[in-house]
């Protein structure tokens, strides 16, 4: 992984590695297409539980942190099941093309292939794998309980919302809008007096 990774992706993985050396795997399901597995592991006093799935037939394991998906780096969880496994090599499926060497070389796409334009900004870079792991915490955090889900699924479809009305902007409807309608104020109702009527 050091020749593929640049420096900095490299560290994070090895810090990755070595933490899976302190997660301890359970068997919690298995059928003809999944096995499921409980990986924990002890984190400040307290017992984090993770959940690990891996599909026979697309030979894909995927982790309820979601660290690959937020950070695009595989987590102490999958690498605990590969080491169990006794996998060398890591799958080309696990290594993203952007956190590679050669990754100049070439186009960088998002997860849904649109060409990153901005990918050559490192304090883009920076920002990104901030928030990245900073969302990567927090999802662990809210897997504790079902609350804990509950609450950043609510706070993050309101904070989606929020992030696409700042990224469109203002509409003309809001105040201090510009409208091409023109509204007319109507004269209030009048209001009777208390007392003897004129």
């Amino acid at each position: 992984m050091a020749t593929l990774y640049t420096r900095t992706m490299f560290q994070k993985f090895e810090q990755e590695l070595i933490q899976s050396t302190a997660c301890f795997l359970e068997l919690k399901t298995e059928d003809a297409s999944k096995v499921v597995f409980n990986v924990s592991e002890r984190k400040n006093w307290e017992t984090r539980v993770a959940e690990v799935i891996y599909v026979k037939d697309s030979d894909h394991a995927s982790c309820s942190c979601k660290r690959f998906e937020f950070v695009g780096i595989i987590c102490k969880h999958i690498l605990a099941l590969f080491r169990r496994d006794q996998i060398e090599y890591m799958p080309d499926k696990y290594i993203l093309k952007r956190w590679k060497k050669t990754a100049k070389f070439g186009l960088v796409s998002d997860a849904n292939g649109n060409e990153i334009k901005d990918f050559a900004d490192p304090g883009l870079l920076i920002k990104r794998s901030t928030m990245s792991r900073l969302a990567s915490d927090v999802v662990e955090d809210a897997l504790m309980c079902e609350e804990g889900c509950e609450l950043l699924s609510e706070t993050l479809k309101s904070l989606q919302v929020k992030l696409k009305l700042l990224k469109d902007g203002p509409s003309n409807n809001e105040v201090g809008g510009s409208s091409s309608q023109t509204q007319y104020m109507k004269d209030p109702k009048r209001v009777r007096c208390n007392g003897g009527s004129k």
